[in-house]
């Protein structure tokens, strides 16, 4: 279901938990206010889902990190309590006692997935356990306040009226939400497109600030930018009252960019603006971060784009709000390159972190202040003869595939660093993969300072398929995967980061041999070739001999390997179906519909099947020849043969429910009557020896909403085996049971990695 006005859901499962679709339907208490004449207040209903004992435990399968994380945010007063939002896959608190990111979103489901992509987030100062979010993947659909006075272990929702852009050019700006310091139930939203925003009742509602004079206006390949950063200067007001100056940062087309209130929100100045001749292309610097010490100096970072791409120039700004006098501070003179993430130590005033953007062709840095600006201190620096000599040791031992290929470097795509307000040694700063922390920093004119990966629990990657493999023997793989990004990985232990990636290409399918785990193939659209296989559980791949006559080398398409692994079935999306029994020697195309969907039987190497527009065709003869087995009156569904049975094939057909096609018998049964929805189905190890695989599917049954689903009785009955807090936002039909483990089974994300369900232990 859609959430309606203001929801409130229970996140105490935070292991890595979530689920696909709405909210729970039990309303435990309710109550209702009503809407203001303008429309900028919201009616309130609470929600409550609880989490229940179904008999498993959620978590990752670990890769760590694999994508970028544009803030991190520390609260000042509390110590230890630090949040960091991401661009498709929610927000996270760090967990204090396993020093491990929980992700605090995955109450949202399939029907709100826009919102895991995280705007902004702000952790209140004053009264630590409240925190919000400005949540909207795309602003192309509405966007929304979540607030939670619980550490985000339940939530409020007020739906904003316009979108948020958490996944768009310019994520890494900011914070665009605040909390004041002096009167906590105010905060303030700069949006992309619609002005500014301000709440004075702890989020529950909100209404324009029509008193704030500018939009912003100014585009970055067609996403609006729109108010970039909001800050306040907490010395300029007594305790209990509101802050009178703010400071608005405006990505416009004209102007100052730079706007001032000193009467706590109710006028505005412009600040005359440091950048406006500083040009390139005849575009202006925009101002893109901006915190104010408690000594009552604004520090800017200002970029040519804002980006997290194309920061080609840029410069650091330091603005003294007592006599509006500018003052740059941009630490390195020496290459042209964009400046964004920016951070002042809220109990050190001349304590300044900043980073470059964009300076790929060396490598980005990280600049340490502690007089202000006046000098810096840095991981890297050029030597006499202009050859860069590291300042850093870096320790990536928890997830060492970020080493790509020998390519390490401190990070790329750095927008967010934060000052660890409690411990000056320590900053963290995410990058386009991961979040590196420090241990040493105030160190840094004396010794390296050392970096190691923080990012222990974050899992964000928009995974694409995987399979796991069978097999009793203990060298088989847990699993085989592709994805987004980072290409995917054999993980050998689903618990273990694995040591490297396939290569630099993405792939479209993956399989390996049902009866040779060795055996593994995938095609791709991006690499030199279209398909890749390996026959030493992808320790190493080739490319196939040759191509199929017509087929591109970027054409992707479908791929799928014989139970023994000796054939190799492609399916081009516009050339048709064939088969190669010696890895692309030679090739023969297979007398079916070229946009069939293709499957090979995983005990008898012989049989291959096609799907295509309801009908369903054999062959039992490695795709020489083909039959037809079956017609259906639907013609989309998803399929899986059994692992252990000869000619069974289960499909998930959508609102028809699960089916079971037994070619030996010639028969198809729609299996329970019970499910009225099943998106993907698949097969894992049997509870009890000598039984029927455990089937596990995505859909819905018995009127228990939609979500995990479990039949130990051939598909029967069905039990639901998660719940309405463990929905992991935006869910990919691909699910994949392990052959190898009972009650083990694997979910795709698009943002929240691969979801692992094990029985309770």
């Amino acid at each position: 279901m859609k959430i309606s006005k203001i929801l409130s859901v229970s996140c105490a499962c935070i292991i890595a938990i979530s689920a696909f679709a709405g909210c729970s339907n039990d309303k435990e208490n309710s109550s209702s206010k009503s809407g203001s004449e303008d429309g900028k207040s919201a009616e309130t209903e609470y929600y409550n889902a609880q989490p229940k004992d179904t008999g498993w435990e959620w978590g990752n399968v670990e890769i760590v990190g694999g994508g970028f994380v544009p803030a991190i945010v520390y609260n000042p007063t509390e110590e230890g309590l630090v949040y960091c939002r991401t661009d498709i896959g929610g927000a996270y608190k760090l967990n204090k006692e396993t020093n491990r990111w929980e992700c605090i979103t995955d109450f949202i489901g399939g029907d709100d997935w826009n919102y895991m992509g995280i705007e902004s987030i702000a952790t209140d100062p004053v009264e630590p356990n409240r925190v919000y979010i400005a949540a909207g993947t795309y602003s192309s659909s509405a966007g929304a306040i979540f607030y939670s006075d619980d550490y985000g272990e339940n939530w409020g929702i007020f739906e904003l009226p316009f979108g948020c852009g958490g996944n768009e050019v310019g994520r890494g700006a900011g914070e665009r939400l605040q909390v004041d310091p002096n009167d906590n139930s105010i905060i303030y939203f700069g949006s992309r497109a619609d002005g500014l925003w301000k709440s004075t009742d702890y989020g529950r509602t909100w209404a324009e600030v029509t008193s704030f004079p500018t939009k912003g206006g100014y585009t970055e390949e067609g996403y609006s930018q729109g108010l970039t950063f909001v800050a306040f200067d907490k010395a300029s007001s007594e305790s209990g009252k509101a802050t009178k100056t703010i400071v608005v940062g405006a990505a416009a087309t004209t102007g100052n960019y730079l706007y001032r209130s000193d009467d706590a929100g109710e006028t505005w100045t412009e600040i005359e603006n440091p950048m406006s001749e500083r040009t390139e292309d005849n575009t202006t610097l925009k101002p893109v971060q901006g915190q104010i010490s408690s000594d009552g100096y604004l520090y800017t970072s200002w970029s040519y784009k804002i980006g997290p791409s194309n920061a080609s120039d840029g410069a650091i700004q330091k603005y003294n709000l007592a006599t509006g006098e500018w003052k740059e501070i941009t630490p390195d003179k020496v290459y042209t390159c964009g400046y964004n993430g920016i951070s002042v130590n809220p109990n050190d005033p001349n304590m300044i972190v900043c980073m470059t953007l964009d300076l790929w062709a060396v490598k980005d840095n990280v600049f340490v202040s502690f007089d202000g600006g006046e000098s810096w201190g840095s991981i890297w620096a050029d030597d006499e003869n202009g050859d860069p000599q590291m300042n850093y040791t870096i320790d990536i031992s928890s997830s060492p595939w970020l080493d790509w290929q020998g390519q390490l470097k401190p990070g790329w795509w750095m927008t967010g660093v934060a000052i660890n307000p409690f411990n000056p040694d320590e900053i963290l700063y995410g990058t386009g993969a991961t979040i590196f922390g420090t241990t040493n920093l105030t160190k840094v004119n004396e010794e390296p300072v050392h970096l190691e990966v923080r990012a222990m629990g974050i899992e964000e990657t928009a995974i694409f398929d995987f399979v796991s493999p069978n097999g009793n023997d203990e060298n088989a793989p847990d699993l085989y995967s592709i994805m987004g990004d980072i290409y995917g990985f054999k993980h050998q232990d689903a618990d273990v980061a694995p040591e490297e990636h396939y290569g630099d290409f993405k792939s479209t399918d993956i399989d390996c041999a049902a009866l040779d785990y060795n055996i593994v193939v995938r095609a791709t659209d991006e690499g030199a070739d279209t398909i890749y296989y390996s026959t030493d559980a992808a320790e190493t791949w080739q490319p196939v001999e040759s191509r199929p006559e017509g087929v591109d080398k970027k054409a992707g398409g479908s791929v799928k390997l014989t139970a023994d692994g000796k054939t190799i079935v492609y399916q081009c999306p516009t050339v048709g179906i064939f088969v190669t029994n010696d890895f692309g020697k030679t090739w023969k195309a297979c007398d079916v519909p070229a946009s069939g969907i293709i499957e090979t039987d995983k005990v008898n190497p012989e049989k291959i099947y096609v799907a295509y527009d309801g009908n369903i065709y054999m062959s039992e003869d490695r795709g020489e020849t083909f039959s037809s087995v079956t017609s259906m009156l639907v013609s989309n569904f998803t399929w899986q043969a059994c692992p252990d049975t000869e000619g069974e094939l289960w499909l998930a057909v959508g609102g028809a429910g699960t089916y079971l096609l037994d070619t030996n018998a010639g028969t198809l049964t729609n299996t329970s009557t019970d499910v009225t929805a099943c998106d993907a189905i698949t097969m894992g190890k049997a509870k009890n020896e000598g039984d029927y695989m455990a089937l596990y599917m995505l859909g819905e049954a018995n009127g228990e909403g939609y979500g995990v689903y479990i039949s130990e009785d051939k598909g029967a009955t069905w039990r639901r085996i998660n719940d309405d807090t463990q929905k992991w936002g935006n869910v990919n039909n691909v699910i994949s049971g392990d052959p190898k483990t009972y009650g083990r089974v694997y979910i795709s994300t698009n943002g929240r990695g691969i979801i692992r369900g094990d029985v309770k232990q």
